[in-house]
């Protein structure tokens, strides 16, 4: 049987992606994007971002469990994400179907969404890390990685209503708006959307930035948020009767999921910070091109 791509190229760089996307700070969407653009070359801009949510949604689907094993899901927060969230995803796949359908048009688009993620994890390699980081990551195995096991008492909702859910963490409350989490998940889903992409490189900084979540807490969590706005975007972009290519994702969901099994245990060999500085070169350089 012929196939239109090299099954040895496309497992390899899913499993690439898959290692990316078990860290929990996004850019595995990114880069089975520039997978399928640059190393792949299909052609359809449509099927490229169909193909990249059902990649992410694989990955998660093994790097969920780890997090759940190590107490680090904060379910309310990642629930109410969700939900805002899949109104977005299901939006911006309609608008990008309808209007980014071009690659001369969706190449640049797409472009953009990896400077900006190159530009999000180049911070994270220079920025030193801040004291709540580097406590959760000497409670965790030392390197900043899921530890082998859970090492503290999982979250506890103390309190959740429509105005101010309250959780309970590490002997401190966290709390947050639902109506607001709720919106800014909207609106980065749809924004993600646009570019066929999870959204995990904006989700981070959300949870972190302005709710203040531990990245401890943040990483798992923001992972398994996306999960179903992920599912709802591929499966919008079907309803809408994009062809997918259901052999390539045959060989490359396999290889998504591997990636992500192994990601934590190798990466504990590697050097975050020049692995993310590696990262960021390589994104930098794709998306400039793909920009210019």
């Amino acid at each position: 049987m012929d196939l239109a791509f090299n099954p040895w190229l496309a497992f390899g760089w899913a499993m690439l992606a898959g290692f990316v996307i078990s860290m929990g700070a996004g850019g595995g969407g990114v880069l089975a994007g520039i997978g399928h653009i640059s190393i792949l070359g299909l052609g359809d801009a449509n099927l490229i971002k169909a193909s990249n949510l059902v990649l992410e949604f694989a990955g998660r689907i093994v790097s969920a469990p780890l997090y759940h094993r190590q107490n680090r899901l904060v379910w309310p927060l990642a629930a109410t994400f969700g939900a805002g969230a899949t109104f977005g995803a299901v939006a911006g796949a309609w608008v990008s179907k309808h209007h980014l359908g071009d690659m001369a048009v969706y190449r640049p688009v797409f472009g953009l969404v990896v400077m900006l993620v190159a530009a999000r994890v180049l911070y994270e390699a220079w920025s030193p890390p801040s004291p709540r980081h580097r406590r959760a990551v000497d409670q965790s195995s030392g390197n900043g990685l899921p530890a082998s096991r859970p090492v503290q008492d999982p979250p506890r909702t103390v309190s959740f209503t429509i105005r101010k859910a309250r959780i309970e963490y590490a002997g401190r409350e966290l709390e947050f708006d639902p109506r607001s989490v709720a919106g800014g998940a909207f609106a980065i889903a749809f924004l993600s959307g646009l570019a066929g992409v999870g959204g995990g490189f904006l989700v981070m900084p959300f949870m972190a930035g302005v709710l203040l979540f531990p990245m401890y807490l943040v990483a798992g969590t923001g992972l398994v948020a996306l999960m179903i706005p992920l599912a709802a975007g591929a499966v919008s972009y079907m309803a809408m009767q994009v062809d997918m290519d259901w052999r390539l994702l045959a060989v490359e969901v396999p290889g998504v999921m591997l990636g992500s099994v192994l990601g934590p245990s190798l990466n504990r060999f590697m050097s975050e910070r020049l692995l993310r500085l590696y990262t960021s070169v390589v994104l930098l350089g794709f998306g400039g091109y793909y920009l210019f």
